[in-house]
């Protein structure tokens, strides 16, 4: 409102000059949409400028571990993997936001352009982490359930396509209504971000095809799969309870019976190292999942606010922006995760952090090679 008597003044010059022209719509925040303060608005930019930081710093040594560490390079870290690349093409979309948070709704730079490109990779950034947490929770129960199978579809080149849907999805769900004429994306002046418009006439229309398009199924999808996970494994365990308490009986029953068996077991075990190796990759299996299953709570405990309310009818618009800012949270907690809890991901992003090239892993072909190179230039 304070902006109203410059605005009276730039029109009276123009047309005391002859030039019926008008300041751009995008440059005049409506009292009716000013949804908080501006101290609120600093303060969630400076949140998300931070969150932006972290994310694209540590996405980025998430996808950098793949490149310089083979022991990464697994069939279930290509999703992890991809899951960093959409988190770092979100995080990259936040300072445009920022911008427009700060500037309180005037976009201070010539064209809007990159605050609609930023719009554009929020929201494919974040339905294509939706659908890849979906099949990353998919590949871990196939794994844990039917190991025998699990080679057979996840190939190298099924993984192509894999991949491909996960960002197939949200491009459609995205670019579909927009084509349609549904909704549009840049400067929002209802919330001072660069999302979509929610000034615009089919505004209720674009968010329920996004909330449609992005929620449910994956949601659906990762709760479905654990749960089938957590019965498998239950039943497992309580399977090997089980036969330890019939090995016992058997035991205390027929003590020279028993010393047959404990040293057929013995011989067995050390004639076959695979039984041993096949037991510690289903413990080291289990950890994974554990903590991808850990990625995907935090992920849809975070997502959970902004969607619910998306599905609300007439809720509170002031909410919006503080669910988003705990949304976007998520875009740099998956490699905080990674590096302090993935057996196999810790394991090259705690010696990265400390520089400490020499300790990776498994060291690739490009890794080796830098490596020779600091040594040759030392």
């Amino acid at each position: 409102m304070a902006d109203l008597p410059n605005i009276t003044m730039s029109l009276t010059v123009n047309v005391t000059e002859g030039n019926f022209t008008s300041p751009p719509a995008s440059s005049v925040a409506p009292a009716a949409v000013e949804l908080h303060s501006y101290g609120v608005l600093v303060f969630i930019a400076c949140w998300w400028i931070l969150v932006a930081v972290l994310g694209i710093a540590g996405n980025f040594m998430v996808i950098l571990s793949a490149v310089l560490s083979e022991s990464v390079r697994t069939m279930t870290n290509v999703l992890v993997v991809n899951l960093s690349v959409a988190d770092l093409w979100t995080s990259l979309s936040l300072p445009w936001t920022v911008i427009a948070l700060i500037g309180n709704g005037t976009w201070p730079l010539r064209t809007v352009v990159p605050c609609q490109i930023a719009a554009f990779m929020w929201h494919t950034g974040l339905g294509a982490s939706l659908y890849i947490l979906a099949l990353i929770s998919v590949n871990r129960l196939v794994r844990i359930t039917r190991p025998a199978i699990y080679r057979r579809i996840f190939t190298p080149c099924s993984m192509v396509g894999i991949v491909f849907i996960s960002w197939a999805i949200p491009f459609t769900v995205i670019l579909l209504p927009l084509a349609l004429g549904i909704g549009s994306l840049g400067h929002d002046l209802k919330f001072n971000t660069c999302t979509d418009d929610d000034l615009h006439e089919e505004a209720a229309k674009y968010n329920l095809a996004q909330t449609i398009g992005f929620y449910p199924i994956p949601m659906v999808t990762v709760l479905i799969s654990y749960i089938i996970i957590y019965i498998h494994i239950r039943r497992h365990f309580k399977r090997q309870i089980e036969q330890k308490k019939s090995n016992s009986a058997t035991l205390s029953a027929d003590p020279i019976e028993a010393s047959g068996t404990s040293v057929a077991s013995m011989s067995v075990s050390g004639s076959d190292g695979t039984m041993v190796e096949k037991r510690k990759v289903s413990r080291h299996q289990l950890q994974i999942t554990k903590n991808l299953f850990l990625t995907c709570c935090a992920f849809m405990l975070l997502i959970s606010p902004y969607f619910i309310y998306l599905f609300i009818p007439n809720a509170n618009d002031a909410f919006a922006l503080y669910g988003a800012t705990i949304l976007i949270c998520n875009s740099c907690v998956n490699p905080i995760i990674y590096a302090a809890k993935h057996p196999q991901f810790k394991k090259v992003l705690r010696p990265m952090l400390r520089c400490r090239w020499s300790e990776i892993p498994e060291p690739s072909k490009t890794l080796r090679y830098l490596r020779k190179k600091m040594n040759q230039n030392a």
